[in-house]
């Protein structure tokens, strides 16, 4: 069973090199103060540079292996004092570093663009360029030492969200239709959903929202003070309002986050529409009552969940995923068997999926593997962020490997594709096409209308809070709960329940996240036609872009593979993929 689990002795051999490398930190972070009032010449820079590449470097197998050991079993009291000694230490670290943007910044427009064209400087090119752009938002050495010193503080409201859902907040068992209890986890919640058990599906909703609905105070006042956090920090770096704030960190645009809401909204007939067609396929599972949401997510084409063994899902990735040529598949077939997968659910395990790049190592993938069809699919998207990260890491510098979140969700959405394509071209059975056809429209629904409700709801608290309102836990169930009657339309009954949907959203604390997985399924949809289309040298040039990191501007390098965010037509490109799908199923369950 090893080989299901984190090998992080790939970071840290023993504790000796951990120790090690927390003196050598500690080391660097004494260095650094010493340049405080001479970063003004290139050959101090350049020597500062050096000190903070390697202290980032170090820094980031730090903090990377004491989170995965943390999230492995996150009551570990251990686990947990260590992940806040390292905290500590990149709060000092943070601290010590926080005079050299603004120091930097003071040097004239003129000496500026000197360092960015030295060639001693050239490593931190990018990091400059960045400097001289965001001048108007840098604050005094004071205030932004200041600011550093509060980043542990803010961010506890964060973990204390985590903490709180993961391991204190307890979910009741729930009851089939033959009265049978089974376990509740939010794991197994996605797959309840999923079940043919329409008594089981509906006892999960219920169970899980009311669970949040019996805290939903306590996470109001969590999510008020992260919003309030982001709204005072705008308008202390001079920025027109936090969405302005969000964009402009990610290299994006407020034009793209209002381009996105706008085109949502108005193509969410074709929601509607999937959803009418899914209520009339559901017919004989509802026996005449009317679609719920604790409906949506099942596949009602009578195909079974079905159990896929970790062994078989593998197997399936690659296939799908050998278009993508030798030289990527090489390494998803390194990630598998070299134990950069942490697998199967366990108690007290972070919840959820993720990739977690680290420098110089390799990505890390947690994955809560519970036998699902759909799991299948989380596989195939959490190794395409590990390859997105795996490319950057080995062809950037420390300071230009990390890419903005806006293409974050890119290569992960385009393997989440690939395979959907794979396992519809290979499938024979008409009504198991249908199936996976209704399996990929389920994607993309929760992935560009479903994300954009979310991106919405933030929208409205953030412009709310931002007016001067104060808000309570009814007014945001209030807002959240209008939202999914418009999104889902009039032919699925909207249970109360939802209305708690919000407070179990964890990437609501990084402010404005959830956009960018509409923009980057948008983006996956214009890659993967031109990927499966076999356009000529196209899988090279979206290496490429992969292995750029954030050594460009994040709306540049999604437009150096033919996508453009700024332009509501890239948006048509999805919404007709959707369409096609959308027609194809109706064509193939007509007379069901």
């Amino acid at each position: 069973m090893d080989n299901v689990n984190w090998n992080l002795k790939d970071i840290f051999e023993n504790k000796e090199e951990f120790e090690n490398a927390k003196k050598e930190l500690k080391e660097c972070i004494k260095e650094i103060k010493k340049f405080q009032g001479k970063l003004n010449n290139i050959e101090d820079l350049k020597k500062f540079y050096d000190v903070r590449e390697k202290s980032y470097k170090i820094y980031e197998k730090l903090a990377c292996f004491v989170a995965l050991n943390f999230h492995q079993d996150m009551s570990n009291n251990e686990a947990m004092k260590l992940q806040k000694d390292i905290d500590n230490i990149g709060t000092k670290f943070n601290v010590a570093s926080s005079f050299a943007t603004p120091e930097i910044a003071e040097n004239s427009d003129e000496k500026l663009q000197e360092f960015i064209n030295s060639k001693e400087l050239e490593k931190a090119k990018r990091h400059l360029e960045k400097i001289a752009k965001a001048k108007k938002h840098i604050l005094s050495k004071e205030v932004e030492n200041a600011l550093t010193q509060y980043n542990e503080v803010f961010g506890a409201v964060e973990n204390a969200y985590d903490i709180f859902t993961t391991t204190e907040m307890e979910l009741p068992d729930v009851k089939d239709s033959n009265n049978k209890n089974y376990k509740l986890t939010h794991g197994l919640y996605s797959k309840y959903l999923a079940g043919s058990d329409r008594t089981l599906r509906e006892n999960s909703f219920k169970a899980l929202h009311n669970s949040y609905g019996n805290v939903v105070r306590t996470i109001t006042e969590l999510y008020l003070a992260r919003v309030k956090d982001v709204i005072v920090s705008a308008k202390l770096r001079n920025y027109k309002n936090a969405i302005d704030m969000a964009t402009d960190n990610d290299d994006s645009k407020e034009h793209v986050y209002y381009c996105l809401v706008e085109q949502v909204n108005k193509n969410l007939k074709l929601n509607h529409k999937y959803l009418k067609l899914k209520k009339k396929i559901l017919n004989d599972e509802l026996k005449g009552d009317n679609i719920h949401l604790y409906d949506v997510y099942r596949n009602p084409l009578g195909v079974e969940e079905e159990n896929v063994e970790y062994e078989e899902a593998k197997k399936i990735v690659l296939n799908a995923l050998s278009i993508m040529g030798e030289k990527y598949v090489s390494k998803l077939k390194e990630a598998m068997e070299n134990r950069w997968i942490d697998v199967y659910e366990k108690p007290n395990k972070r919840s959820g999926a993720y990739s977690m790049g680290v420098y110089g190592v390799h990505p890390y993938i947690l994955l809560n593997y519970v036998n699902s069809s759909r799991d299948v699919s989380t596989l195939a998207h959490e190794l395409g962020h590990s390859m997105h990260s795996y490319f950057a890491d080995n062809t950037q510098n420390v300071f230009n490997a990390s890419y903005t979140i806006m293409v974050a969700e890119v290569a992960s959405t385009v393997n989440e594709i690939l395979l959907a394509n794979y396992q519809i071209n290979h499938e024979e059975n008409k009504m198991k096409k249908a199936y996976l056809i209704n399996e990929q429209l389920d994607m993309v629904r929760a992935t560009l209308f479903r994300q954009t409700m979310f991106a919405e709801f933030e929208k409205i608290v953030h412009e709310k809070v931002e007016g001067g309102e104060s808000l309570t836990s009814d007014d945001l169930n209030e807002i959240y709960y209008n939202l999914v009657k418009k999104y889902f339309g009039d032919d699925v009954v909207i249970d109360d329940e939802i209305k708690y949907e919000w407070a179990r959203i964890p990437h609501f604390y990084t402010n404005f996240y959830v956009y960018k997985y509409s923009t980057g399924i948008t983006s996956a949809i214009v890659i993967a036609s031109k990927i499966l289309n076999k356009e000529e040298g196209f899988v090279d040039k979206y290496i490429n872009m992969l292995s750029k990191g954030g050594a460009m501007d994040s709306l540049d390098l999604l437009k150096s593979v033919g996508v453009d965010l700024e332009k509501s037509e890239t948006y048509d490109i999805a919404f007709k993929y959707f369409k096609d799908n959308l027609e194809t199923l109706e064509k193939l369950v007509e007379g069901v």
